[in-house]
C-alpha cells in the first residue's frame, strides 16, 4: 500500500460530510459516514461528469442525471435518467466506481492510492 498524505484536516468533517481532492490530476470524493472516511473517483461513470456536490449519507448523486453511487464500495445504486421516468439509453460503463482506503494520521488523512 501506498498511502499519499492530502494534508487536509478531518476538522473540515465538522462542517461538511465531503470534499473533493485533486490527487495527480484527478478528482477524488472523500466522505465520512457512521464515523468512517472513504474515498472514490469523483467521475460518474456514465458521461464523466464530476460528482462534487451532493453527497447525502454514503449516497453520492450525479448532479447532470440523477445516477448514484455508494460511496462504501463505489456500486452505483441508481442509474442515471433523463426524466424520474426515463433511463438514459446511453450508459458508458456499469462498472463500480473505483475506491481507496483511507487513514487518519495525526489528524490528517491518507489516500491509498
Amino acid at each position: 500500500m501506498t498511502y499519499r498524505k492530502i494534508s487536509v484536516s478531518t476538522k473540515i468533517f465538522e462542517k461538511e460530510n465531503h470534499f473533493i481532492a485533486w490527487i495527480n490530476g484527478r478528482p477524488i470524493l472523500v466522505a465520512k459516514y457512521e464515523g468512517k472516511y472513504f474515498a472514490m473517483d469523483a467521475v460518474c461513470a456514465h458521461m464523466g461528469c464530476a460528482l462534487l456536490e451532493r453527497v447525502s449519507g454514503k449516497v453520492a448523486e450525479c448532479p447532470a442525471h440523477g445516477a448514484k453511487y455508494d460511496i462504501t464500495s463505489g456500486e452505483r445504486i441508481a442509474e442515471a435518467r433523463i426524466r424520474p421516468e426515463v433511463p438514459c439509453e446511453y450508459d458508458s460503463i456499469s462498472l463500480p466506481l473505483r475506491t481507496y482506503k483511507v487513514r487518519e494520521s495525526d489528524g490528517f488523512l491518507d489516500i491509498d492510492l
